[in-house]
């Protein structure tokens, strides 16, 4: 018997009559279903269940909702759902390829002006540098002849000015990258003066943590490395293998205790860039966020680390190869330090570009994801993405119109 609120079977449901069995007819005068007294149903004819409009038995009609409801919304690069490893990777290649001017384009060209301007800058104490390590090959006349001096100072100070560049210029390019993603998540394509109308305002908070994060990190591995030389040098006046092994003890711990450190601040940059709080208060929101889901992140960025460092090395050997060819043959010392300079920024733009880009896109999608399981983002999404102008005004992730000002949600 159906409710009120079900709708009324149509005419000829309810206890239907035996069906004859198989090989046998209908009774005289009883119409004659299809089928029966044949080996099985004729080809084209419906089956059981597809009469009133209903498929076979045990599938759905296209567009019913699932078991579970109704299956989650994609508009842009992932579905609005919690996401699972190869979603967070496919939605990171989906969103360069949804919007590369941004993506490959400016985050690029960023990245090569900010390296180039530290090589050109590091020539100032190239000098210095090359004045010093002459003594080192004045007693190897081989050396002296070669120009390792000069080798090795362009070297040295070329990794500290393209160290310092890049410090200061990579928070910016993840800041424009995750601004693109969280975008591209809602179907959105943002143009790069739109993306840096969004994040001009956060730029100081994000080279802000960059520099909080690199000083912490030197006065962190200082302060090991002291304890460090204190304590072997204490016990290994008692015992060379107990010194060795405390050694190797507070090695893996301190390596442990970075890790950990920075699984837990691995979301403050994207949502430095999204939400527009202040430092300290999105460090506090950032250790909240990752609360209980370390693992889950570790294995993340484990595995994309280990991707970029691959494609990193497949990309660069060529370049190292024509550099040396070309310095070997060259015949003259300042054509092999030119050739390995020139590999080495080469090198370092394709190196900095691919772990920057891929890694951005992917720590963007895990806060967008982890916001989605803790907090619900993704109603918010749906209805952004619904908006005709959420690419403006609407569509940013980290804007949460909901609570008042300064409360998280």
């Amino acid at each position: 018997m159906s409710t009120p609120d079900q709708p009324q079977p149509p005419s000829g449901w309810g206890d239907a009559p035996e069906p004859p069995r198989y090989g046998q007819r209908a009774p005289e005068g009883a119409p004659q279903p299809p089928g029966y007294g044949q080996y099985g149903p004729q080809y084209g004819q419906g089956q059981y269940g597809q009469q009133y409009g209903q498929g076979q038995y045990g599938q759905r009609p296209p567009g019913a909702p699932g078991p579970a409801g109704p299956p989650a919304t994609k508009p842009g690069v992932v579905p609005l759902r919690p996401l699972s490893l190869g979603e967070i990777y496919d939605g990171a290649f989906t969103a360069i390829r949804h919007n590369p001017k941004v993506m490959l384009g400016a985050a690029t060209l960023v990245i090569l002006v900010a390296t180039v301007l530290g090589v050109l800058v590091a020539q100032l104490i190239v000098p210095a540098l090359s004045s010093s390590f002459t003594s080192l090959t004045e007693a190897d006349p081989e050396l002296a002849d070669l120009g390792f001096d000069n080798l090795i100072a362009q070297s040295l100070a070329s990794s500290l000015g393209m160290s310092v560049t890049l410090l200061l210029a990579q928070p910016v390019v993840e800041g424009i990258l995750t601004v693109s993603v969280s975008q591209s998540v809602i179907g959105r394509k943002l143009s790069l003066g739109e993306v840096w109308e969004r994040l001009r305002g956060r730029v100081g908070r994000l080279i802000g943590w960059s520099l909080l994060r690199a000083l912490a990190g030197a006065v962190g591995t200082f302060a090991w490395f002291f304890v460090l030389v204190l304590l072997v040098a204490l016990v290994s006046e008692q015992s060379t293998g107990a010194a060795v092994g405390l050694g190797l003890l507070l090695g893996v711990g301190y390596v442990v205790l970075v890790v950990w450190l920075g699984v837990r601040v691995g979301l403050v940059a994207p949502a430095l860039a999204l939400e527009g709080q202040g430092l300290g208060r999105t460090l506090a929101r950032a250790w909240r966020l990752t609360r209980g889901s370390f693992w889950r992140l570790f294995g993340i960025y484990l595995l994309a680390m280990i991707i970029v460092s691959v494609a990193s090395y497949i990309l660069t050997i060529p370049i190292s190869v024509v550099a040396g060819v070309i310095g070997g043959t060259g015949g003259s010392t300042e054509t092999f330090t030119t050739a390995t300079v020139v590999a080495s920024v080469l090198s370092s733009v394709i190196s900095a570009a691919i772990t920057t880009i891929f890694v951005a896109s992917v720590v963007a999608l895990l806060y967008i994801d982890v916001r989605m399981r803790r907090e619900g983002l993704d109603v918010q999404l749906a209805a952004a993405a619904q908006a005709p102008d959420a690419g403006r005004t609407g569509g940013d992730p980290g804007a949460r119109p909901g609570p008042p000002p300064g409360m998280l949600a």
